[in-house]
């Protein structure tokens, strides 16, 4: 099963980005186990656009479960206990760059310009159940090399993948 859904579902800012959901889809197949319950193979799909505001903004290219204080903070939301089996983020732009400090790497978004995030989140859960993920947090720097990051509270969810 698949459920799509297009530009301009959830927007959201805070001064200094904004954020627009661009597309967002889910889908699930069942996987038949002879020797126990069946589970889903749930994959979800998100493109968000990040525009910087007022001056440059640095984003890491990463996503956390609430663990890691970086990136595109998520989790799972539904009628079932889900668990995360993989996560992969890609970011791209007009004028979009990456930067790599430490061990982290970041999307440079300058003044003006629009990052598209690609996020593509798959989970095992059960079947009959809904399930969705749900962005709540941006972590962002102004400065690079400023110790801490800006936080944008919001809910930015996925289709409900039933």
């Amino acid at each position: 099963m698949t459920i799509s859904l297009t530009a301009s579902a959830t927007r959201a800012g805070d001064g200094h980005i904004y954020c627009e959901v661009q597309k967002t889809q889910a889908r699930s197949k069942e996987i038949h186990n002879p020797d126990g319950p069946n589970r889903i193979l749930g994959e979800f799909f998100l493109a968000l656009n990040v525009t910087a505001l007022q001056e440059t903004v640095y984003i890491p290219i990463s996503i956390a479960s609430g663990k890691k204080p970086t990136g595109l903070v998520y989790q799972i939301e539904g009628t079932a206990e889900g668990v995360i089996s993989t996560t992969d983020i890609s970011c791209r732009g007009e004028g979009v760059s990456q930067v790599t400090l430490g061990t982290i790497l970041y999307a440079k978004i300058p003044h003006g310009k629009t990052a598209t995030f690609r996020i593509l989140v798959e989970m095992n859960g059960k079947p009959g159940k809904e399930y969705k993920i749900v962005i709540n947090r941006v972590n962002y720097k102004l400065d690079i090399s400023g110790a801490r990051y800006k936080k944008f509270d919001t809910t930015i969810g996925t289709e409900i993948l039933r």
